[in-house]
């Protein structure tokens, strides 16, 4: 049984946002606050995640964010991301909740 409130729903909602923006504005440092420090993208090192998204740039890409559980202090978050530059993807977001709040800590990705 899940003990998580709206306001956990928002700030996961908000950390996804963090993640969305920075791959549309091609910034990695801009989706950086989104992620843990020792959070990793198919299993490599996040810093691989933010150095792809500067060098490619801004693009217009769409996203939908869907939560798709949250457990205590765990939650799993699916982002649909379309028209990155020309390509689409499926991302599953796994995050923790620590003191400092909401990050990421895994992203597992595949194209569709």
């Amino acid at each position: 049984m899940s003990n998580a409130t709206v306001k956990d729903y928002e700030e996961i909602l908000r950390v996804a946002q963090l993640y969305v923006d920075g791959c549309a504005r091609g910034g990695g440092e801009g989706m950086k606050p989104a992620f843990h420090a020792s959070a990793t993208i198919n299993g490599a090192p996040i810093q691989t995640l933010f150095d792809g998204a500067t060098q490619a740039g801004p693009t217009d890409s769409r996203a939908r964010v869907d939560v798709l559980d949250v457990v205590n202090d765990v939650a799993v978050i699916r982002v649909t991301l379309e028209n990155y530059f020309g390509a689409d993807y499926v991302d599953f977001h796994v995050l923790k909740k620590d003191e400092s709040g909401w990050k990421i800590l895994a992203k597992v990705f595949t194209g569709v």
